[in-house]
């Protein structure tokens, strides 16, 4: 008898792209019922199982499909849609006074501050050197907004490849941790690609996507909702580099008093935030104002929401 297992070496891959891809293509662009299972999935790409049996042949049917890691595969949501789906991560229902969500981490824009050099000179030292060495990457960053009635600009494999990549880097402690921080990359994945905002796609010298930055501006905050980056991402100082941007182009901009990082995962985060001028706020409403309009491309749409 044969005893079915996990290929557990093919977890520890350098590159995991096309376990990535297949992994994507069995949840999501077949389009039938029994392929929205993340186990059997995972039992299908990670699993030894016979070259006959059901999952295997599922995938071998699904590879037939697989898209390039350009080809947008996400549904194409209204504008309204997308506005409803992004409140919960922003945190309205703090804002609304229905439940109490963790701290978010906040950098209040005042006369103080009229340009990002300003914002720069009042960090610490070491702060000033991290952005000093995140300006001189050599990346790209394309900014591409998310529009109703269309799949968003980041539901494609590139993207979710980074997602992914993120989270297995941050939650991964072994065979169970990389299953665990599969599970939440795919889950995140689809709860960005849901959303409205704006993307900043970073791609790296050679063209490749390395990290997708997911800011949002509602009322007079703007949010920097989202972050993922890959391993190349982590070592080119790219989330510091997005957050400068955030920064710059919120001073930049008319009427945005607070800048919203959102709350964070561990203390060493909280702590990382605050040395760049981010504190911690139990009572964030009081101090970042999201009542009014969802902004898009510089200007306010008028909707129906709070």
């Amino acid at each position: 008898m044969r005893e079915d297992s996990i290929d557990f070496d093919l977890l520890f891959l350098p590159n995991r792209s096309l376990k990535m891809r297949q992994c994507l293509l069995l949840i999501k662009s077949v389009g039938e019922p029994e392929y929205n299972n993340l186990m059997l999935a995972i039992a299908a790409i990670f699993g030894n199982l016979p070259l006959d049996s059901v999952p295997i042949q599922m995938l071998e049917a699904a590879m037939l499909k697989l898209p390039d890691e350009e080809t947008l595969v996400g549904d194409p949501f209204s504008i309204e849609e997308r506005e409803y789906n992004s409140l919960g991560a922003m945190g309205a229902g703090q804002w609304m006074g229905q439940y109490k969500t963790r701290p978010h981490a906040l950098l209040k824009l005042n006369s103080t501050f009229t340009t990002v050099d300003d914002w720069v000179k009042s960090l610490p030292r070491g702060c000033k050197r991290t952005i000093k060495k995140a300006l001189a990457q050599n990346f790209t960053v394309t900014t591409l907004p998310i529009l109703g009635d269309e799949p968003a600009p980041h539901s494609k494999l590139a993207a979710f490849r980074c997602v992914v990549a993120h989270e297995v880097r941050l939650l991964s402690y072994g065979v169970e941790g990389f299953l665990d921080a599969l599970s939440e990359g795919i889950s995140r994945y689809i709860g960005t690609t849901r959303m409205t905002g704006e993307i900043r796609e970073y791609r790296n010298k050679d063209g490749k996507v390395i990290a997708i930055a997911h800011e949002v501006r509602k009322g007079k905050t703007a949010r920097g909702q989202w972050f993922y980056g890959d391993d190349e991402a982590a070592e080119s100082y790219v989330w510091f580099h997005s957050v400068y941007e955030l920064v710059r182009r919120s001073i930049e901009a008319d009427g945005i008093t607070a800048v919203d990082l959102g709350p964070s995962g561990s203390d060493a985060f909280s702590e990382l935030k605050s040395r760049y001028g981010f504190l911690s706020y139990d009572d964030w409403p009081d101090h970042a104002d999201y009542h009014g309009d969802f902004w898009y491309q510089g200007a306010p749409r008028k909707n129906s929401w709070f």
